[in-house]
């Protein structure tokens, strides 16, 4: 299985570590690996800066003013960056998006902002896998829960049939025991 072969069928990642750039420009970082270019090879800076700047407004809803895509993406709060690498998911249509520790080492306010990108997701119409240790981050954003223990599946759950205090009391129990029940 392949990078490549998953792009195709629709489905990217988003990495813990985000697999950015830091000291390169918002436009190189969405479109790095996949550079628009002219028939000879060229870079279509132009058309790539419009479209960042279309994906920051439009998808991802940055619209402050200091924020262009020359930006360099070392000076963004680690949410702004988790916003980069989503949208660079979205932005190359991905109909599911896996999502792996999201909000890891984020304050509260950049968690929140990860969560609203999640949730921007799913109002698109698109599918997220949400990877996480912190079942309270993701409980408001999700649909289903699949709990893992050591690589196995030990329970699956729709929101609508278990709270957040029943999963979590599920979760204690599997650390303890590595059983659901």
């Amino acid at each position: 299985h392949s990078v490549e072969r998953a792009r195709e069928l629709g489905i990217e990642t988003v990495y813990q570590e985000r697999a950015l750039g830091e000291q390169q420009a918002l436009w190189r970082n969405i479109f790095m690996g996949r550079e628009m270019t002219t028939g000879l090879g060229f870079l279509q800076v132009k058309k790539a800066k419009k479209e960042t700047e279309k994906i920051l407004k439009e998808v991802i809803g940055f619209t402050a003013a200091g924020l262009t895509p020359d930006s360099i993406v070392g000076r963004l709060s680690g949410g702004e960056k988790q916003g980069v690498a989503i949208a660079r998911a979205l932005h190359f249509e991905a109909e599911l998006i896996i999502l792996d520790e999201p909000t890891m080492a984020l304050s509260l306010s950049e968690t929140k902002k990860v969560l609203n990108f999640v949730k921007g997701i799913k109002e698109q119409g698109r599918s997220c896998i949400f990877i996480t240790h912190n079942i309270y981050h993701v409980y408001p954003a999700a649909d289903r829960f699949v709990v893992l223990d050591r690589g196995r599946t030990v329970g699956e759950f729709e929101k609508k049939d278990v709270s957040l205090e029943e999963l979590v009391n599920k979760l204690y129990l599997v650390a303890r025991t590595g059983e659901i029940s």
